[in-house]
């Protein structure tokens, strides 16, 4: 993937873009549309008060997710891993990219190892999907996918659970296609030291970290009575797991 420019690297100018773009316009938008339309709620905001740079893990069910985890953490500069596809193309990719996103690279995605590291020296909050796939208004996470909690374990960072959980609302039998109410939770942060011992493996640590992390996800939308009955579309490709 060619270099391109993001929020963590780009120059002064482009960084001033994103600026711009992101709470002065994007933002707000959001805001509004997330109050009228999807009843949204933020709770837990207070446990990233004194993180610095983190992993944010959260389920996968909305397509207007990456909007609202600028909400979740403003006015911390928040970043959010994407397709390459969709970093690079010439209609989208610069505006994506203004927005927060990183490009992973389909084939080598450990390459952003070093953009990871830079990011998080700059305490810049990393969220990330780690089902890989939206699996739509499912309240059932699907396989978590070990890699950005194996990054997590090598910069030794903290990784707080993200829960996005769906409510059904009376609006939804008169239209259908309502969204659903949306509320997102931020858990404690969960640190890999938790899960280090002797003769325990990074990718171990990653593995324990990992599973973890789904726990405390999908114990929050038990909690909050996430809605089960919801018209559901999941990606024939992603693994579900028991809870």
């Amino acid at each position: 993937m060619k270099n391109l420019q993001t929020i963590v690297d780009g120059n002064l100018l482009f960084r001033l873009a994103s600026f711009f773009i992101r709470y002065l316009v994007a933002i707000p938008a959001i805001f509004l549309l997330g109050k009228i339309v999807y009843r949204l709620q933020i709770k837990g905001r207070h446990n990233a008060r004194d993180i610095k740079g983190a992993m944010i893990a959260a389920n996968h069910c909305q397509f207007i997710e990456p909007g609202f985890l600028m909400l979740v953490l403003f006015p911390r500069k928040s970043i959010c891993g994407a397709s390459e596809k969709n970093v690079t193309r010439k209609s989208i990719g610069w505006l994506t990219r203004l927005l927060g996103a990183f490009g992973i690279p389909d084939k080598n995605p450990f390459s952003i190892t070093t953009y990871i590291e830079e990011a998080l020296r700059k305490k810049v909050l990393i969220f990330f999907f780690p089902e890989g796939e939206l699996n739509w208004r499912s309240q059932t996470p699907g396989h978590f996918f070990e890699g950005f909690f194996f990054l997590a374990v090598l910069n030794n960072v903290p990784v707080l659970p993200l829960t996005e959980v769906l409510r059904e609302r009376p609006i939804r039998r008169i239209f259908p296609l309502w969204p659903p109410r949306t509320t997102f939770v931020l858990g404690a942060p969960v640190y890999p030291d938790d899960f280090r011992s002797p003769g325990v493996s990074r990718r171990k640590q990653a593995t324990l970290l990992s599973k973890h992390v789904r726990s405390v996800i999908t114990g929050t939308i038990k909690k909050a009575s996430g809605c089960k009955t919801l018209p559901e579309r999941r990606d024939p490709t992603t693994k579900e797991v028991q809870a």
